[in-house]
């Protein structure tokens, strides 16, 4: 045998966890199906040249203490996000620079996000229900906003918040997805955008390849797992193509709907297998667009259809710009059609040149099946209680984590977690 410690995955929950293994003296070996590290977190150019962008999770807020000390440690710059200075609503019928509705709707508008506010609250507090007991989790945000009767102005910027919050199909991903986003600031959803405070320079990879290299951890990449059994006194791992590896325990730190892709056996419960099986309902689309027309600090949200969140943090090249724009995978569009991507930046953006486009497809990504974290309302255990150690594994991802679920600082809570408990088999 040689290491002690197996673990799969290489983006920031298998670079946390080598590091704090790492700092206990173990010895670990890094696999990682792609040719690069940095999981859900990958940097790279727009069209595979400058600038630099995240393709995957790209904010970290000023409470996610590990995340800002891993930047600290490894030379990476944390950049403030540019302040809104341009703000523009689609109410769904058009775009208002007076605000989210018009007169006539703003009496629901008001109505509806005042309850928001309280229930986001309720939830930050520990509630599970609204003040008359219905509930908040157990229910997706399609019953959610049809309890509260809401109209089709307002349901426009619900859903815009919606698609960097719940980020999947509201008919399934609980409203406590989009309650919880809510809460971070003032209960509201356009708070939201006060806790996107910062992004990581040069990028959220490179970030992982420091760690990884600070961790004394080997790196193996290219290594699929597909089968694991656990032996007597060890766990073997073995790859699509027949490799395999031995170690005294794995993690695996991996995005939670790829467990399904994995043989487990019986190493896993049942409960656990299900779970695996089910997954979550991430399915947002995230496009960065270089842009003619719009300044830094435009954003625009509404619309209910492709596109209905696009923000401008960066100027670029030739009096361009750089936005950022998030949708929903729903099958009604497709980022790759120029026709579509151009309609949603005339609907947001309306007279701005699109010059370019570029994306990457976690839906359709083998390594991914999906983007971050979307809790279906029902029938799926996601809980850290659940994904704690079995038998010689432990698991970390931020989609199962113990705090700051679906983001960076999740991945970070969950390897902390999965070292330590890999600490009680050694």
């Amino acid at each position: 045998m040689q290491t002690e410690i197996l673990i799969i995955g290489a983006g920031l929950a298998g670079a946390y966890a080598a590091e704090k293994l790492g700092l206990a003296g173990r010895s670990v070996l890094i696999v990682e199906a792609k040719d690069h590290v940095g999981g859900r977190g990958y940097t790279r150019g727009f069209g595979n040249q400058a600038p630099m962008l995240e393709f995957g999770g790209s904010w970290i807020t000023p409470w996610h203490p590990r995340m800002q000390d891993a930047c600290r440690r490894h030379g990476v710059d944390l950049v403030p996000t540019v302040p809104v200075a341009d703000r523009r609503w689609h109410d769904g019928a058009m775009l208002r620079s007076d605000g989210p509705v018009g007169r006539a709707d703003r009496a629901d508008y008001d109505r509806v996000i005042a309850a928001i506010v309280a229930d986001a609250k309720r939830l930050k507090e520990g509630h599970d229900c609204d003040s008359s007991g219905a509930p908040l989790l157990a229910i997706a945000l399609d019953e959610y906003m049809a309890r509260h009767r809401s109209n089709r102005a307002t349901d426009a910027q619900v859903m815009a918040w919606w698609t960097i919050s719940g980020s999947g199909d509201p008919a399934t991903v609980s409203a406590g997805e989009f309650l919880a986003s809510c809460g971070y600031i003032d209960g509201t959803p356009e708070g939201m955008m006060q806790a996107l405070t910062h992004t990581l320079s040069p990028g959220v990879s490179i970030l992982v390849e420091r760690m990884i290299s600070a961790s004394g951890a080997k790196l193996q990449l290219g290594f699929p797992v597909a089968k694991v059994e656990e032996l007597a006194d060890s766990v073997r791992v073995t790859a699509r193509d027949g490799r395999s590896l031995e170690a005294r325990g794995a993690i695996f730190a991996l995005p939670f709907n790829v467990l399904r892709d994995i043989d487990f056996g019986g190493t896993i419960s049942p409960q656990q297998q299900s779970a695996a099986h089910r997954g979550h309902d991430g399915r947002a689309v995230k496009l960065w667009l270089r842009l003619k027309g719009p300044r830094t600090g435009y954003l625009a949200t509404g619309g209910l259809e492709s596109l209905q969140w696009l923000f401008v943090p960066y100027q670029a090249e030739g009096g361009a710009v750089l936005a950022v724009g998030f949708g929903l995978d729903d099958g009604r569009w497709h980022p790759d059609r120029r026709s579509d991507v151009a309609a949603a930046v005339e609907r947001l953006a309306p007279g701005a040149e699109l010059v370019g486009w570029d994306w990457h497809d976690w839906c359709a990504d083998p390594c991914a099946r999906g983007t971050w974290l979307s809790a279906p309302a029902r029938g799926a255990d996601l809980t850290p209680q659940t994904w704690g150690l079995t038998g010689r594994l432990a698991f970390a991802s931020s989609d199962i984590a113990p705090e700051a679920a679906g983001w960076f600082e999740g991945a970070m809570s969950s390897a902390e977690a999965a070292a330590a408990a890999m600490a009680e088999i050694l």
